[in-house]
């Protein structure tokens, strides 16, 4: 567990247009400056809110996305929030080592993954390529609404949805 003390002990850093997209999604972003030449969607409280729950939106749905080197935008989620959401984040990133497939590990492999974590960079690379493929689901999702109520309208309807997929009573 101490490798994942250490991934999760300082500033986080996201870049290019996942930083643009973080921003966009969380009130961070100065209400005077506009992303694409509109205001920011203030779907999320904190930039790190985004992070976690793009975390699980890209294990759930499968998607991953490398880091994009087009754009030099960046945010970044300092140690304080960090350190506020450690349990939260190691918990989402134990979680994305024991159900990601994309390496063709064993039940006994994937616990090693998660919990000895014997190859600290390689296993945040894959966790934080889940949380990058999130973000771009979320912009995608709330990208296209411009005022409060289509943004509540879209949170309403991907609940749903999830609901649907899910089976949920």
């Amino acid at each position: 567990m101490e490798a994942i003390k250490e991934t999760f002990g300082g500033d986080i850093l996201l870049k290019g247009k996942h930083a643009t997209y973080a921003k966009f999604l969380s009130p961070t972003t100065e209400k005077k400056e506009k992303i694409d030449n509109r205001k920011p969607a203030d779907v999320f409280k904190r930039v790190i809110d985004v992070y976690m729950v793009a975390a699980v939106i890209g294990l759930e749905r499968g998607i991953r996305a490398n880091e994009d080197k087009t754009s030099s935008d960046e945010v970044r989620i300092f140690a304080g929030a960090v350190n506020t959401e450690k349990l939260n984040l190691e918990f989402i990133y134990n979680l994305v080592m024991l159900v990601d497939n994309s390496q063709g590990l064993s039940a006994d492999g994937k616990i090693s993954r998660a919990f000895k974590n014997d190859n600290p960079k390689a296993n945040f690379e894959l966790f934080t390529s889940y949380v990058r493929g999130g973000i771009e689901w979320l912009y995608e999702q709330f990208s296209q609404a411009t005022i409060h109520d289509e943004y509540l309208e879209k949170v309403f309807e991907m609940v749903r949805n999830f609901k649907e997929e899910h089976v949920l009573d």
